[in-house]
């Protein structure tokens, strides 16, 4: 038999490699795990942090329990919403009481919004002529000063209506204080008189138009002379300061408009159009100024700065000389004859919009009509005034936004009206009143006397006018 089938002794089961060891190869390493004191730190700090944890969130959970006041985040996030909401339904509710209240009120701001914004580009205007009612003249003012013994000539009054400054034939210049009726301050006597004058906004120059073919600048509080401007070829007729500037404007019997800028005492420019002697100049915020041609019966805005002018010319036989030409806003103007007559106009039309023939009627001596030697006008209203010598002080009312002019009110003043201004509110009306016209000695009336007169208008609030969408329709009110 072959040796494959022979019996032998049985072979031992060798271990392999990935073999499980027995359990006493475990003990050992068990014991070897114990043995090791960094894991039993590990373990003990990590059981007694998790305990600590445990004590916090039970005795967490126990207080808030105790005062009511467990809850998740969730919970208060939910709570806080409510709290929220209640907040603002209660602000709603009061919204809502006082929405009439403040719908009222928000009208108003944007109502004062819109006014200012008008106002700032020179397109504000307001209708406030149903609001006069008369005048006062047992409360009358009268200015007078000793050395002013003949007739005055021209007046100007401070923005903020404190001071007023007359001339007159004798070429002297004083300066009053409204409120008190004080004579705060005068200059000397002089050869000519004075035709025209100016004060700037800050009371800082005073310019003189004093019979020459110089312009005087003067301090506006002492009166004391600070330089003289040069350049105009003939007598200085007229001299305007552009609002809240230093830019001054004058015109001349040489036919001319120069610009000056008096913060450098320096000329600027000349402007040239018209074909006969300029007799009246005006100017408001913008770069422009409006001059009146006398004679050549035409009246021109100047636009500075697009060098360019805009003529209205007057139809020949309407008017004979244009002798006066006031501002009521930037769109609308006033101006008056040696005619009579005083016509308004709009600075979009080449024609009057209107023109009251004979405004102060015919001389008693001769039949001829009264010079408008006087005109002035409540900036952006509905509201002119013009003076003659037929003893009356005229107001005048503008209907249907300038459209047409119907009388207002005659106050009675004797002599001759050279000069007229209104307070900025409305509510005087200053007079300037002597025996002579300002130009010349023509005639003299006699039983005038020379003098300055502070005319009390009475004036009352009248409610606003809304139409029935309830929107603004006009400002009725002087305050």
């Amino acid at each position: 038999m072959s040796s494959f089938f022979l019996k032998g002794k049985p072979r031992t089961a060798t271990k392999r490699k990935f073999q499980k060891p027995d359990k006493k190869d475990k003990k050992p390493k068990a014991a070897s795990q114990k043995a090791d004191p960094e894991s039993e730190e590990e373990l003990d700090s990590d059981e007694e942090e998790e305990r600590t944890l445990a004590n916090a969130s039970r005795k967490f959970t126990f207080d808030d329990e105790e005062d009511g006041l467990a809850e998740t985040a969730q919970d208060k996030r939910l709570r806080l919403a409510k709290k929220y909401l209640k907040g603002v339904e209660e602000a709603e509710r009061e919204r809502a009481e006082d929405r009439d209240a403040e719908e009222e009120l928000e009208g108003n701001v944007s109502a004062a919004l819109r006014e200012d914004y008008l106002e700032s580009i020179g397109k504000l205007y307001r209708e406030v002529a149903d609001s006069y009612r008369g005048f006062d003249l047992e409360k009358a003012v009268t200015l007078r000063h000793k050395q002013q013994n003949l007739s005055p000539t021209c007046l100007c009054l401070t923005e903020d209506d404190r001071f007023l400054y007359v001339a007159n034939k004798n070429g002297i210049v004083v300066r009053w204080n409204v409120a008190t009726g004080e004579r705060m301050a005068a200059t000397k006597p002089q050869r000519t008189a004075v035709q025209a004058l100016a004060i700037s906004h800050d009371l800082r120059f005073l310019v003189v138009a004093d019979g020459s073919d110089e312009i005087k600048v003067l301090n506006g509080e002492t009166l004391e002379r600070v330089n003289s401007l040069s350049g105009h070829s003939d007598v200085v007729t007229g001299v305007v300061f552009r609002r809240n500037t230093h830019t001054l404007y004058s015109c001349s019997k040489d036919r001319t408009v120069k610009v000056w800028s008096l913060d450098e005492m320096l000329y600027v420019e000349t402007l040239y159009g018209h074909q006969s002697p300029v007799t009246a100049i005006d100017a408001l915020s913008r770069e422009r100024c409006i001059t009146a041609g006398g004679s050549d019966a035409s009246i021109r805005i100047w636009k500075i700065v697009e060098e360019s002018q805009l003529v209205y010319q007057c139809p020949p036989a309407s008017v004979e000389s244009i002798e006066c030409v006031r501002l009521i806003g930037d769109e609308h103007f006033v101006s008056c004859g040696t005619d009579g007559s005083l016509s308004v106009w709009s600075s979009g039309r080449k024609k009057p919009m209107d023109t009251v023939r004979l405004a102060h009627g015919r001389s008693v001596a001769n039949g001829e009509a009264n010079w408008v030697s006087a005109v002035a006008s409540l900036l952006n209203t509905d509201v002119i005034a013009s003076g003659s010598c037929d003893g009356f002080v005229r107001l005048w009312r503008l209907v249907g936004s300038g459209k047409v002019i119907k009388p207002l009110m005659e106050i009675p003043v004797e002599g001759f009206v050279n000069g007229l201004a209104f307070s900025s509110d409305g509510k005087r009306l200053f007079v300037c009143v002597g025996q002579e016209h300002r130009l010349g000695r023509w005639w003299t009336l006699k039983q005038a006397k020379n003098r300055t007169i502070v005319v009390p208008l009475e004036v009352v609030e009248v409610e606003e006018k809304k139409s029935k969408k309830g929107k603004r329709k006009s400002v009725n009110k002087v305050e």
